[in-house]
């Protein structure tokens, strides 16, 4: 029989930590299998915002860079990987979509049924103001959309996410990056991902 990998998703806003608690979870899973990180982008949703025409076309351009994403997936999923580490996933893109304007969110995961829920998704939950500071920490700090209302918006999409998925734990990220792993590896041990020995 073909193997599964488990799939957890990092989730949260721009900022809270996401590529570095999944670089950390990495090093630890490496000991236990294979680990596959695979990244889902915004692009073209941050690009919107021009007229109604393009962002019409930015939305369909959007939907077909989603399905293809998951389709790759879920075909990893399969192959020789233990685990799947998802720097963002579908939680993420609805909370930007909502962000950017696109309210029918609830429709756009009925359009997406065959995305299969990770097996545990992490949100990371920060303060905006937290958030910022950071991106404007790194040296190629900043895209177009990170900025406050937009983050505050995503964060916003995020709520009201949040109690709609299944097995999605709440990380404080507002701490620094060990305090939050530390809070990371409790929820892995606790579900099993990280084997106690």
């Amino acid at each position: 029989m073909v193997k599964k990998a488990k799939v957890i998703a990092f989730s949260g806003i721009d900022g809270c930590g996401k590529s570095t608690q999944i670089n950390l979870v990495k090093n630890k899973l490496e000991k236990q299998g294979d680990v596959f990180i695979a990244k889902l982008g915004y692009f073209p949703l941050n690009d919107m915002g021009q007229n109604k025409l393009m962002d019409a076309f930015l939305k369909c351009r959007s939907g077909l860079e989603i399905i293809k994403y998951y389709t790759l997936l879920q075909h990893n999923e399969y192959k020789k990987y233990d685990y799947i580490l998802c720097d963002r996933h579908l939680m993420c893109y609805l909370a930007y979509a909502y962000a950017y304007g696109i309210k029918q969110i609830d429709l756009i995961r009925k359009l997406l049924c065959f995305v299969k829920d990770p097996d545990l998704t992490l949100y990371f939950d920060v303060d905006v103001n937290e958030a910022l500071k950071r991106i404007y920490e790194r040296e190629n700090h900043i895209d177009k959309s990170e900025n406050y209302t937009t983050l505050y918006k995503a964060k916003e999409g995020y709520e009201k996410l949040f109690n709609k998925s299944d097995n999605v734990f709440r990380i404080n990220a507002n701490n620094g990056a060990q305090d939050i792993y530390e809070d990371v590896h409790k929820v892995l041990k606790k579900e099993g991902i990280i084997k106690k020995y």
